[in-house]
């Protein structure tokens, strides 16, 4: 337990990352942008902006990150890599706890309101439809699996090299092709559309949580024999 607390002080030292990058480099400067539009333009049916993606996009890269500049300080002090991805678990899950409270509380502060230029950043239709449970539960399942996400690539780089993400890559395009052209020669698109709109952004939040739990578990086996 010991072990896991340390590699958790190991991320939290690097406070520019985990914490002044995502709201104060990323997040803010967006919130602010989008305020001054707001301001200046007055739209009469107020102004829906996809700003708040910038934060997720954010935490793809540090889970990223994470695995490219903590792995080996962390082996250098003799950490088990199991321990290693444990602090690794438990720190992005505080992080992201962190975030999607901050962020529920904005969306429900802004509400109706929209800072009073009609701006919606935080509280936008559908994403924030259902109790604040729901909403919360919304941001945290996928800041958890954008993270995982990036943590999942930049693991399989660690354990496969550049082989590995030569081979991900394609075989996810030849895939996402293929997917594409039955969907369009089957007329799958209609039922495809029709089965999103039939389910909450919390109900697809839990399946974003399922995915990323199925990083965390392919990850921690790569890791197990990654190299430094």
């Amino acid at each position: 337990m010991n072990r896991i607390a340390t590699v958790m002080k190991i991320h939290a030292k690097d406070k520019l990352m985990w914490f002044i990058v995502p709201w104060c480099v990323v997040l803010l400067p967006a919130f602010l942008v989008n305020l001054l539009i707001g301001w200046i333009a007055q739209p009469e049916n107020g102004l829906y902006t996809g700003g708040l993606a910038s934060i997720f996009v954010c935490l793809l890269l540090i889970g990223i990150s994470t695995l490219t500049k903590s792995f080996p300080f962390a082996l250098g002090l003799s950490i088990r890599r199991m321990d290693f991805f444990l602090g690794t678990l438990m720190m992005v899950t505080v992080v992201c706890l962190g975030i999607s409270v901050v962020l529920s509380a904005l969306s429900f502060v802004e509400g109706d309101w929209g800072w009073g230029v009609g701006l919606h950043f935080f509280n936008l239709p559908y994403l924030s439809d259902g109790s604040l449970v729901e909403q919360w539960w919304t941001l945290f399942a996928t800041a958890f699996h954008m993270t995982f996400l990036g943590f999942f690539i930049i693991a399989i780089f660690r354990r496969f090299g550049r082989t590995g993400l030569f081979v991900l890559f394609p075989v996810i395009f030849v895939a996402g092709s293929v997917l594409g052209f039955l969907c369009t020669y089957f007329g799958w698109w209609t039922d495809i559309f029709n089965w999103l709109s039939g389910h909450s952004a919390a109900q697809l939040a839990s399946w974003l949580f399922v995915g990323a739990v199925i990083y965390v578990l392919l990850s921690f086996f790569m890791i197990r024999k990654a190299t430094v």
